[in-house]
């Protein structure tokens, strides 16, 4: 082991340390003390999900959280703003607030190609990064096909959320699906290859998606110039205060985010994205 290597390590392992004993001060999450905490999911998360979580407790989510967002947004630029700006968004303070499991994803995202069951956690956005490379789709449907066996034909349980009475309960879904296809399908196109693009796009095919789903994507600050830095992060606020203001109708203002997201990524990039570095979390040369 280099002692590069080693210092980084030793870096990560500091900072989830203080991340992991700071846990313990902060505020229970809604949805882990009501649900998570106790091993009630919903029938349409992924089912490996449960014995995952029950090794886990609320600080361990917070400081995996926290240090895989830190260290995806490090990745691509060191810019203490954009570090900023992720951590004090929407979706991350919302995340932190409900104590739900984005982060996972995140870390799965960092540990690409073998994280990839990791990402399926929270697939609605994630999941579309797994279409960047190919042997992350290779370790995906592996998987998959391994989770058929083990829990049997789990995407049965997707019906939930095709339910009619689903958009009555959850006002929050700003899911354009199918419509959304229409955007969708040429913007993933033109995303080949660019794990945050993809997110971006399929973010207007999802047939689920809250505003705080776009978590994965807040470290992609780091890759924009700072206009489209901040008017990025903006956006992001924009449903829970328009929807408080205007009614439960404009909580679709979050599906601004996809579009700003992508555009920012796209023509506001301040360095072109790094390539895969398998476990190291960060790329050589940092």
């Amino acid at each position: 082991m280099s002692v590069k290597l080693r210092k980084e390590i030793l870096v990560l392992v500091f900072f989830a340390l203080v991340l992991f004993a700071a846990g313990y001060f902060l505020p229970t999450g809604f949805d882990w003390e009501r649900q998570y905490s106790k091993g009630i999911f919903p029938g349409f998360w992924m089912p490996w999900t449960r014995p995952l979580v029950s090794l886990l407790n609320l600080p361990a989510v917070f400081a995996i959280t926290i240090l895989a967002i830190g260290v995806r947004a490090y990745r691509y630029r060191p810019s203490p703003m954009a570090i900023l700006l992720a951590l004090v968004s929407l979706p991350v303070l919302w995340v932190l607030h409900l104590g739900t499991l984005d982060g996972l994803s995140l870390l799965g995202m960092l540990l690409l190609p073998w994280g990839a069951p990791l990402v399926l956690i929270k697939p609605q956005i994630a999941s579309f990064a797994l279409l960047a490379g190919k042997r992350s789709l290779v370790v995906t449907v592996i998987w998959i096909l391994i989770s058929f066996a083990i829990w049997g034909f789990w995407p049965l349980g997707f019906r939930e959320i095709f339910a009619p009475d689903w958009r009555v309960e959850w006002q929050q879904d700003i899911s354009l699906f199918p419509y959304g296809l229409v955007l969708a399908i040429p913007l993933l196109w033109f995303s080949r290859g660019d794990q945050d693009l993809l997110m971006a796009a399929g973010s207007l095919a999802t047939p689920h998606l809250f505003p705080y789903h776009f978590i994965v994507l807040m470290p992609t600050l780091a890759r924009m110039r700072w206009y489209w830095m901040i008017a990025v992060w903006l956006v992001t606020w924009a449903p829970i205060f328009m929807a408080n203001w205007w009614g439960p109708l404009f909580w679709h203002s979050g599906n601004l985010a996809s579009i700003v997201f992508w555009l920012g990524i796209y023509y506001g990039a301040a360095q072109p994205y790094p390539r895969p570095v398998g476990f190291r979390l960060f790329p050589e040369g940092v």
